[in-house]
């Protein structure tokens, strides 16, 4: 049109969407204004003599019917197309209301599919996608250092200080370093929360500004901090005044300075830092320790690999100072906007095959519900052949169809991401069944919800599109005579199809619920060397209020309470804990005394440190020699006591006892010889391990309490922290926890796999017996009479059941035709994710396979066992009247 703009055209839509919403009012006025002008043109007839009844006639005809001038001016100054939205809405509101079982049923299913792929999306978020809450997060990028065997390893200090002159790439570097059991007295009561170190630079880095107070700066030594809000609310409840006041952190006294927005939670996502103190306050540290992470930010226009390219100069040229040992590493530069993101190395791959299975079980919801529609379409025949013959369009009709699908699920998701904001804490607690508790903040945010919003309308079209299409291919004529119209058979085969694409869908994610629960049970049916029941593992943190002799004087008394307990068997002391996560002490292998270095590549070998009775209360058996006692103390010469993957790979045929091994620069005499244990990971084979006596050694003290029982281990954990308060009352509680708990918290990743997908599976399970009862169920209704018949000819009930099972049957047998083969090639594709989860399997495992078919049969039995029982009591005289 000429002279348009668009300006012109925004401010007409504008108009017309303004005239929309404010619909009833306006009508109002313009049915007044209507009626007055037919009047006034009734008046004028009436003036000229014309009779009133003519009159008003010939207004009618004249200016045409109120509702048609209604319908003009409107269609001018409104939104149709908005109105019919809302006739279809109001109408499929109706619709679903008169039919409340189908809704409550599809939007359940829904509900469950949608809630389920919310849920493990919102965990993936927090995990995978969420940027730290900081400005500009893209900018920040992680320093690491990568060493010859493929590790991470944390910098010096004297690294940081020299990195940090990088001034041309990074606008600014900082170090810093979690501390996860750091005691924080406030008030006199004594907890254990995790605190960082952090260079001066480190809130001005991440661009942090305090909520209260001010944050850390470059020249804030020991004696400040800052405190999480949590840790504000938590201790000081909120109190402005908590800027000034004092804690104990560390046997520290710290004056608190600022307090950190309550978005913000550290650089390490799923940890919860509650205070945050300066580096000196760790000074007694060496400056060649490796105990720091850097992260840094982009200086403006510079790019990551530039920024690498820069650093690696300067890492070239300080290489030698850093590392005295002359250990190569290779400097690397990741991004950083996730932080220091140990949760993302864990569950990635779990969160990326636990999205796979939801997916599934979201492709099994909408089959089930598409066969229902199709069914359904078949009871709504009649309305839509009146439709149609009246002059309904047939896409009017497919519109009005997938109208009523789209409110179905926005139901479903509506509910779906309440299930979803209940089930995450779930998922949670089941990822935080380790040694450390996962903090995450999953609540709905902008993207989960567009995610839902996603999943809603690619639901309605999956489930919708196809019923909806296949409702309106009806014929007319013969609907309305009441005859079979000649698309029945056609929907009834594709409701019969969607049946099929459930069980062959529901094959792939049974098989592998399959693999990770038969991984699962083989892990926990590994021999770890030692006897897991009945003991516990207490680990009591003394911080800085014990050291040195002090500590070891507060162990010896805990030793002799807990010995004095009538249901303690036998007790013992520890570094490291089996099994129970990375080792202190690693060495690239041991030396034997007197002999010359062997120039094989060494081996990895584990050294714990132990007290007497470890090996009793373990339970790991003695091949030859003895065990520490009393007598191992530090008058004595140092001993050792090695596994027997040691003597046999330095020892071969000789015997090791009384012989010397040297660990380290230190030489130390083998008195015994103990069973192989697996040290690391159920995973890995039997550990190369050496033990050293706790009383020898003082540089690696023994703190963990190993604890064999009597009887009921749970029963003893209030007696041993009472114990603990009554020897230490300043002390928080210790940390008490079953040695198997322990064992299976490093099986956390197969059991999360194992759990969920098993759970997916069951849910999966459920709508498919749904959609067999639906269709197998729909089928006897409309085969009542057929079957009266065949009863009246003298079938028994039990042929009259064979035929609905038959059926059932049949449906599952074509599904279990595609799903099978489909099963074996997602295996296949899938094998280079899946196998580094699995444990002494093949993702095709036949076992697995045939277990799969086994329960989809089961299941398909139970579904088709209330349609055959209904089938089988047919009255055919009934039947045969009925019809």
């Amino acid at each position: 049109m000429p002279g348009r703009t668009p300006t012109t055209t925004l401010r007409e839509w504008l108009a017309r969407m303004w005239g929309a919403l404010r619909r009833g009012r306006r009508d109002r006025d313009l049915e007044d204004e209507l009626r007055l002008h037919l009047e006034l043109s009734a008046e004028q007839a009436r003036r000229r003599g014309v009779p009133t009844a003519e009159a008003d006639r010939a207004a009618v005809i004249r200016s045409g019917s109120l509702a048609q001038g209604m319908d003009a001016v409107r269609d001018q100054r409104g939104l149709p197309w908005l109105d019919d939205v809302g006739r279809d809405l109001r109408y499929g509101l109706r619709t679903l209301r008169r039919n409340p079982s189908f809704t409550i049923v599809a939007v359940l299913t829904l509900a469950l599919g949608i809630g389920a792929n919310t849920a493990i999306f919102s965990l993936a978020d927090a995990v995978l996608l969420r940027a730290l809450p900081v400005p500009n997060p893209h900018e920040l990028v992680m320093l690491r250092q990568r060493g010859p065997a493929g590790d991470i390893m944390p910098f010096t200090s004297v690294a940081a200080e020299s990195l940090a002159g990088s001034r041309d790439v990074l606008t600014g570097l900082a170090a810093f370093r979690p501390v996860p059991s750091a005691h924080v007295t406030v008030g006199g009561e004594t907890e254990l929360a995790l605190m960082q170190s952090v260079s001066g630079s480190y809130h001005a880095v991440l661009g942090i500004r305090a909520q209260l107070g001010r944050t850390l700066a470059g020249d804030d030594h020991d004696g400040v901090a800052v405190i999480s809000h949590g840790c504000w609310q938590r201790r000081f409840a909120g109190d402005p005044a908590a800027i000034g006041r004092t804690l104990d952190v560390q046997g520290r006294t710290v004056t608190i300075v600022g307090i950190t927005p309550p978005e913000f939670f550290g650089t390490v996502p799923g940890r919860q830092v509650e205070v945050t103190v300066p580096l000196a306050a760790q000074n007694r540290l060496p400056p060649n320790a490796r105990w720091l992470y850097l992260i840094g930010r982009l200086a403006p226009g510079v790019t990551r690999e530039q920024a690498l390219a820069a650093l690696r100069v300067r890492w070239a040229q300080l290489s030698d100072s850093v590392l005295p040992s002359g250990m190569p590493v290779t400097l690397e530069l990741d991004r950083g906007a996730q932080g220091l993101n140990e949760l993302r190395r864990e569950f990635s791959r779990p969160l990326q095959i636990l999205m796979a299975a939801v997916s599934v079980v979201l492709l099994v919801a909408c089959a089930n519900l598409a066969g229902l529609l199709i069914m359904r379409s078949s009871v709504r025949q009649q309305e839509i052949a009146v439709r149609l013959s009246v002059g309904a369009e047939r896409a009017r009709i497919v519109r009005q169809l997938l109208t009523e699908s789209a409110l179905l699920s926005a139901m479903g998701a509506a509910i779906g991401v309440a299930v979803a904001y209940w089930t995450t804490d779930l998922l949670i607690a089941m990822m935080s069944r380790g040694r450390t508790p996962i903090r995450l903040d999953v609540a709905p945010n902008a993207r989960t919800l567009a995610y839902a919003f996603a999943l809603s309308l690619i639901t309605t079209v999956l489930y919708g599109l196809l019923p909806a299409i296949a409702a309106c291919r009806v014929d007319v004529h013969a609907r309305l005579k009441q005859s079979m119209p000649g698309g029945e058979r056609t929907r009834r085969r594709w409701a019969r199809v969607m049946v099929s694409a459930q069980i062959a869908l529901l094959v792939v994610l049974l098989a592998t619920a399959g693999l990770f629960v038969r991984t699962l049970h083989k892990l926990r049916m590994v021999d770890s060397g030692f006897r897991q029941g009945d003991v516990l593992v207490v680990n009591v943190s003394t911080g800085s209020a014990y050291r040195g002799d002090s500590a070891r004087a507060l162990y010896d008394d805990l030793a002799r309470r807990f010995t004095a307990l009538a249901a303690v068997r036998s007790i013992s002391l520890s570094m490291d804990t089996p099994l129970g996560g990375e080792p202190s002490m690693i060495s690239n292998g041991i030396r034997v005394a007197g002999r010359p270095a062997d120039s094989a590549p060494a081996p990895r070998v584990f050294s714990n440190v132990v007290g007497p009775r470890f090996f009793e209360t373990m339970g790991i058996p003695l091949l030859a020699g003895r065990e520490f006692d009393e007598r191992d103390d530090a008058r004595a010469p140092r001993r050792v006591v090695i596994s027997d993957g040691v003597a046999r790979r330095y020892f071969a045929n000789e015997d090791p006892i009384g012989r010397a091994i040297v660990f380290g620069d230190a030489e130390a005499t083998i008195i015994g010889v103990a069973k192989d244990i697996r040290y690391t990971s159920l995973r890995a084979g039997p550990a190369l391990v050496t033990y050293y006596a706790a009383r020898q050694e003082t540089r690696a003290p023994a703190s963990t309490f190993l604890i064999r029982t009597s009887g009921d281990a749970a029963a003893v954990i209030p007696m041993l922290r009472a114990e603990v308060r009554a020897a230490a009352p300043a002390l928080p509680p210790p940390s008490v926890v079953r040695l198997d708990d322990h064992v299976a918290a490093g099986l956390r990743e197969e059991r999360m796999l194992a759990s969920l997908s098993s759970t997916l599976g069951v849910l999966a399970s459920l709508l498919a017996a749904i959609g067999i009862y639906s269709a197998v169920a729909s089928s006897v209704a409309r085969r009542q009479r057929e079957i009266g018949v065949r009863m009246a000819l003298g079938a028994v009930p039990r042929q009259a059941a064979g035929i609905v099972v038959a059926e059932a049957f049949g449906m599952v047998a074509t599904g279990l035709a595609i799903g099978v083969p489909a099963a074996l090639a997602v295996a296949q594709a899938s094998r280079s994710v899946v196998a580094g989860v699995l444990f002494q399997l093949s993702p095709a495992d036949p076992l697995t396979m045939s277990a799969a078919v086994g329960s989809i049969l089961f299941v398909a039995a139970v579904a088709a066992y209330v349609p055959a029982r209904r089938a089988s009591r047919v009255d055919p005289v009934a039947a045969i009247k009925y019809e």
